[in-house]
């Protein structure tokens, strides 16, 4: 991504929050399939853990809660 630092975390954040979104309620997104939301979330997740910290994401939280 080529992006300003700054604009970086954020649009990375943002990324961040619509895959968890999106793994926890497949229904709001039927054309993207719950597992590739959660490899896209975990990946994202693997790769800026301080960006997930600060938004309080867990690799709980592309699952629906029990």
């Amino acid at each position: 991504m080529r992006a300003r630092p700054e604009l970086r975390q954020h649009l990375l954040a943002r990324s961040m929050q619509k895959w968890a979104l999106i793994g926890r309620h497949p229904s709001a997104y039927p054309n993207i399939s719950p597992a590739r939301a959660r490899r896209n979330f975990s990946r994202l997740l693997a790769k800026h853990p301080k960006i997930a910290e600060r938004l309080g994401l867990t690799p709980l939280s592309a699952y629906p809660p029990l």
